[in-house]
């Protein structure tokens, strides 16, 4: 086989005429803007056989398609729908203000289109994925109304599948029109079908051509025609799989085209053979020298799908230059985006690649760009406006700007915008300060009891179990001590162990690694407040789960970037079952967090999990029952990978000296840890019966903890005598409850003496 530098688009000369073309489409176009209703339904008449009256589909038609429709094939559709939302929820514009000087913002903000026409195809087959192609994006973005239109058939509805998809894709109009005239309809308007602000979708020759006849006058969103895919292959891809790939391109109509070209003779000749005849005029084979040729050529030709059928596919992603939709890899079809990857299959063909992109979230709306300018400002600015305006010889523009001049306008106080994420976010929720609530209450600080904060109520190691400490120098970021002892405590290996700052440190480098704008993140709620301020600092999107409904976490966890598990839970402290963890990581695509933080009195843990599961990472403190709240040790045990993307992020000594040796010691010392946790169990237990038996309802525990009610008044009468529960703001799901820390016998007696003096209710 000769190398083929180039190829061409056209397997004939036989091409439909485009003057001939247009003048017939742009007739139906003109009939429509002239006659509206009528022209509308002559038409359809015309070349379709059927026109309901009227050309909305009633509602119920749409519920009744999808109560008939196959449940697999409903299933299948809704989970395409949610890859297509994980997707597009990354896609949403962010951007960030910009003080481009002292008291000069400019920033854009997005604004969804209001109404858009989606044009779907009901002829040789009517293709449900297209709608949620083409709808879900929209439904993201923001628009207020989707209207698809689509050619009736003999009942005089579009066809069932369509149907069915619509409802999925959440689409609030559907009208039975085909062709030219559904596109001039959506894009003039008559008096049953409203004018769209945009028109999108493939059709036939005469949709496409009345699509590029009314840009005009409408937006519409690219250039479509034949469907095409090139394969590129070294030959480490079996050749059937390759020619499934080229003949499911096939399949698509009669003027689809498949590629393949490859850098393995052999396996040309061998594919070239094995094409099914009936694709002969449409699959193409041709073989090259060199993976740069085959590039060269994939680009040259700017394909709708390209498939990087080869080794290390990855690589030579960053030669392509001209494609739609790339797929890397010997087990990435293009089939697979054309349904389920979640990536959108409404792609520029014909080369339009080179100027035009896939269909994607920015495709349904635009930025407004704002300015704002503080007088300071527009003095700052005044020097760069005159002389280009004089140079242009617009003083009105200069004066514009000199009458709004305050020579005496004091110094202005200037300070940059944060991120609009975290200006918007939820701050974490403080109880009041051990001097507040002296305060308040009347009494030394060093009588207030902080019921709310789950340490321990021993002191861990100390200072004086330590050697004296060299603190002039840094410590080894490595903590090579510290990581040893971590090691042989939870038995695992020491590249899966991350040490930090406690472990709030260790879920933020979490957050910061694996959360960027948009990412949704599942939060159980309710659950440790700081998964939400994580969450929202990092730009992602909270995605808040009721933890009483496991089966909403593990549906949300499927699409979601980072999972997060308090395990016992904080703060109801309930535990989860390890088998639904296991699960769980197991089917989400993204990282699964479980923080561990009352592991040693819950005894349950999903670190064997983590040699398995790739996915999840076990994050743990020395805080609760180490006793080391004051020196901040945190762990996190996930799989080499996750550690080594932790090292790139963590900053380096940001545990002291001092905390890394405290941790080391207390580690060593385990047995000591378990027989206290031994008795602090016995004192929740003593606890929980005492609060009991005064009529206050308790619930199960795994913790260090106890969730109580808290009926209106009981806090604030427990903190006037230096008594500090957990409390929580109006609105959280468990207002009405208070969170009370288990702590030693004396301490514990304080409280129930408290409680008993209590003459108010005991329920919420």
């Amino acid at each position: 086989m000769s190398q083929a530098p180039s190829l061409s688009r056209t397997t004939s000369s036989d091409l439909p005429h485009t003057e001939e073309l247009d003048r017939e489409v742009q007739a139906v176009l003109d009939q429509v803007r002239r006659d509206g209703d009528r022209a509308v339904r002559d038409l359809t008449m015309r070349f379709d056989g059927v026109a309901p009256e009227p050309s909305r589909v009633d509602p119920k038609e749409i519920e009744r398609a999808l109560d008939q429709a196959p449940a697999a094939l409903v299933e299948a559709l809704r989970a395409s729908a949610a890859n297509l939302t994980r997707v597009g929820l990354a896609q949403r514009f962010s951007e960030e203000v910009v003080d481009v000087r002292p008291g000069v913002r400019v920033w854009r903000i997005w604004r969804p289109l209001q109404r858009v026409g989606v044009y779907v195809p009901g002829g040789r087959a009517p293709y449900p994925s297209s709608v949620l192609m083409l709808c879900v994006p929209a439904r993201l973005a923001g628009c207020a109304e989707v209207v698809i239109c689509s050619p009736p058939g003999k009942d005089g509805l579009p066809a069932q599948n369509i149907l069915v998809a619509a409802a999925v894709a959440g689409v609030t109009e559907i009208h039975a029109v085909g062709g030219a005239q559904a596109v001039a309809a959506m894009a003039y308007g008559t008096e049953t079908i409203s004018r769209v602000d945009k028109v999108f979708g493939p059709g036939n020759a005469h949709v496409t051509a009345a699509k590029r006849l009314v840009s005009g006058d409408v937006a519409v969103d690219m250039p479509a025609g034949p469907s095409e895919v090139i394969v590129v292959s070294d030959g480490s891809v079996p050749s059937g799989w390759l020619v499934a790939d080229l003949e499911a391109q096939a399949e698509h109509a009669p003027d689809a085209l498949g590629i393949l070209v490859s850098t393995d003779p052999a396996q040309a000749e061998e594919i070239a053979r094995l094409v099914d005849p009936k694709y002969a005029t449409q699959i193409r084979v041709r073989s090259v020298a060199s993976m740069e040729a085959a590039l060269e050529v994939a680009n040259a030709f700017g394909p709708e799908h390209l498939i990087l059928a080869c080794r290390d596919a990855e690589s030579w992603l960053g030669s392509v230059t001209h494609a739609g939709s790339v797929f890397l890899g010997s087990h990435s079809p293009a089939a697979a985006g054309d349904y389920a990857t979640g990536a959108n299959h409404v792609i520029p063909t014909g080369g339009a690649v080179r100027a035009y992109s896939p269909l994607g979230l920015e495709a349904f709306g635009r930025t407004l760009q704002v300015q704002a300018i503080s007088p300071q400002g527009l003095a700052r600015l005044a020097p760069v406006v005159e002389p280009l305006a004089r140079a242009e010889g617009f003083l009105a523009h200069l004066r514009s700007v000199q009458t709004r001049l305050d020579t005496t306008a004091a110094a202005e106080r200037h300070f940059p915008q944060p991120r609009r994420n975290v200006a918007a976010m939820h701050p974490y929720h403080w109880e009041a300060s051990d001097a507040e609530v002296a305060k308040r209450a009347g009494i030394s600080e060093g009588e207030v009891l902080r019921f709310d904060t789950n340490t321990c109520p021993w002191v861990g190691a100390t200072l004086a179990d330590l050697d004296q400490q060299e603190l002039n120098e840094y410590p080894d970021s490595n903590y090579p001590g510290l990581v040893s002892a971590v090691a042989e405590y939870a038995s695992c290996p020491r590249d899966t162990i991350t040490v930090g700052a406690g472990a709030d440190e260790l879920l933020q480098l979490l957050a910061l690694a694996f959360i960027g704008p948009g990412d949704p993140a599942v939060i159980p709620s309710p659950s440790y407040a700081m998964y939400l301020t994580l969450t929202e600092a990092a730009g992602g999107l909270p995605v808040m789960a009721p933890v009483s409904e496991p089966d909403g976490v593990m549906r949300s966890a499927r699409q979601a970037r980072v999972t997060w598990l308090c395990n016992p839970n904080n703060p109801t402290g309930e535990l989860l079952p390890t088998g639904f963890v296991d699960e769980l990581a197991r089917q989400s695509a993204g990282l699964v967090v479980v923080d561990e933080a009352y592991f040693e009195f819950s005894q349950s843990t999903c670190v064997p999990l983590v040699r398995e599961l790739g996915n999840l990472v076990v994050v743990r403190t020395l805080s609760k029952a180490f006793g080391l709240a004051g020196a901040r040790v945190g762990y996190a045990i996930s799989g080499p990978e996750v550690a080594a993307t932790l090292a790139r992020v963590r900053p380096p000594a940001s545990l002291s000296t001092t905390s890394a040796a405290l941790g080391t010691r207390a580690l060593k010392d385990a047995p000591t840890m378990r027989a206290r946790v031994q008795a602090l169990l016995q004192d929740r237990q003593s606890l929980a019966g005492a609060i009991r038996a005064m009529g206050f309802t308790v619930s199960p525990s795994s913790t260090n903890f106890l969730l109580v009610s808290c009926p209106l008044g009981l806090a604030d009468f427990l903190e006037a005598k230096g008594l500090v529960v957990r409390r929580f703001p109006q609105g959280h799901a468990l207002r009405g409850w208070m969170r009370i820390t288990v702590r030693s016998g004396r301490e514990n007696a304080r409280l129930l003496e408290r409680l008993v003096a209590w003459d108010g209710p005991r329920a919420s």
